[in-house]
């Protein structure tokens, strides 16, 4: 079984064994294209990631048929109600990473004696990307105009935050900030 927590609980706190994960390598893709009447071919507009959906399997184990097992079913029902909205799940076996999301899809479980077997299907809809933690550098700029460059060790581009804070008692005048993008060619 693979440790995992949802919302900050384990899920062996509340009878759950996660068998596997099944998260797709890439979200999938909408594409952007429109098709003009008496035109050869569509207009491509570019494409952009949808929500991912990835899938847990999970074994619900019990103490006993009756009211451990439907103890169970009520706190899994409770921790991954979608009235809650996104929640953070972690997975012991991918170090490092959050995925952000919420229960989306139907909760059967088939009862297996003492036990159920269910899939839990979960929605990453806001965040399609797995958030990982970053080492941020944090630098005072005494002297301008300075270069400063900022690497990311994340795998899918973002743009930085910058935050500019005035510690003196005379008003900043003007400011400027260059955003500019290495081009891979």
């Amino acid at each position: 079984m693979i440790d995992a927590t949802a919302d900050g609980k384990t899920f062996k706190s509340i009878g759950l064994g996660l068998k596997k994960h099944n998260i797709p390598v890439l979200p999938p893709t909408k594409d952007h294209s429109l098709e003009i009447a008496e035109r050869d071919g569509e207009l491509d507009f570019g494409s952009t990631y949808g929500a991912r959906l990835i899938n847990l399997e999970c074994v619900l184990m019990a103490d006993d048929t009756t009211l451990d097992y439907h103890r169970r079913v009520a706190q899994v029902a409770a921790l991954f109600n979608a009235k809650k909205g996104d929640i953070v799940f972690t997975f012991a076996d991918l170090p490092g990473r959050r995925y952000i999301g919420r229960y989306a899809g139907t909760l059967d479980i088939e009862k297996i004696l003492w036990d159920g077997e269910l899939t839990i299907p979960i929605k990453m809809g806001e965040h399609p990307f797995p958030v990982s933690d970053e080492r941020v550098t944090e630098l005072t700029i005494i002297q301008s105009p300075q270069v400063v460059s900022v690497q990311s060790t994340g795998d899918e581009r973002a743009s930085p935050i910058i935050v500019l804070t005035n510690v003196g008692t005379a008003n900043l005048q003007s400011f400027k900030i260059m955003n500019e993008y290495l081009l891979e060619g």
